[in-house]
């Protein structure tokens, strides 16, 4: 039997009663509307992401010069995502030509890692954990829930949502979402809470994905370093803070590098082979 028509027909009626009557779904008509639900957060999150990113690159040279090290870069952030990443996008990784040392992460999956940060890592372990980084920040939605607040929305208005099959209401709002969400890149920030669980979760994401969990914390300290003479203090809470913050959450967690030695000769082989500092 083709429950589709039916499906819609109570679509149909829910819109038309409205308030006057309450219409309470069934559980396999429920499922049906998150699932709409959700497909559409997720368009309306690859929208605003790639509006972002597209002004991050106009902002930024895309670098090309080595194809070696973007190849390099894409295969550990998949790794790192094929591990811990939404199953409902497509991450995607960039090198933007600045010696700036800075990263940077949309909505989506759109993630960004200058030039100037590629020659401070030191080995592989130490590229996922800045990786893991911005992939954390993709996960737990840092910047869109910010720059795009959820609405709540009743029953009977997401029945017609569903029937009008309309385009997403963030279309009127993406000029000034993509400005709020370049100002929080450029300026502002995540903040130090946002900061703080990004860096944890690098931690746990480098693990499962065979790296080690301890490899963000030398690149912490050399960013301090570099945010002298850069722009990373204006956007990122004082390193001092990280710093320790992160090395609590290590010891409280016994997390610990497991790398064999075997491991750790091929990664630091294939590292020093793609990026070493003349090469970019």
């Amino acid at each position: 039997m083709n429950t589709l028509p039916r499906f819609f027909a109570l679509l149909l009626a829910a819109a038309l009663i409205g308030p006057a009557c309450s219409t309470t779904p069934d559980p396999a008509e429920k499922d049906a509307m998150e699932r709409e639900r959700l497909a559409r957060e997720v368009d309306d999150e690859l929208l605003v992401g790639r509006e972002i990113a597209s002004r991050l690159l106009g902002r930024f040279q895309h670098y090309e010069k080595n194809r070696a090290a973007i190849e390099y870069v894409n295969l550990v952030g998949a790794t790192l995502a094929a591990q811990n990443g939404r199953p409902e996008l497509r991450y995607r990784f960039a090198i933007l030509d600045s010696d700036d040392p800075n990263a940077f992460a949309c909505p989506g999956g759109f993630i960004f890692v200058t030039k100037g940060l590629l020659k401070l890592v030191k080995n592989e372990s130490e590229l996922a954990g800045v990786l893991g980084h911005e992939i954390a920040h993709v996960n737990e939605k840092h910047m869109y829930s910010t720059i795009v607040p959820k609405r709540e929305v009743s029953t009977s208005e997401t029945f017609v949502r569903l029937l009008s099959r309309g385009k997403s209401e963030i279309g009127s709002n993406l000029a000034q979402i993509v400005d709020n969400g370049m100002k929080m890149l450029m300026e502002s920030g995540y903040g130090k809470e946002k900061e703080h669980a990004s860096d944890q979760a690098a931690a746990l994401y480098t693990k499962s994905s065979g790296y080690d969990p301890m490899a963000l914390l030398p690149v912490l300290e050399r960013l301090k370093e570099a945010s002298k003479s850069s722009k990373l203090s204006k956007t990122h809470p004082p390193f001092d803070e990280r710093t320790a913050s992160f090395q609590a959450f290590l010891k409280e967690n016994d997390l610990k590098s497991t790398l064999s030695a075997s491991r750790q000769q091929v990664m630091e082989a294939r590292f020093l082979a793609v990026l070493k500092k003349e090469a970019l």
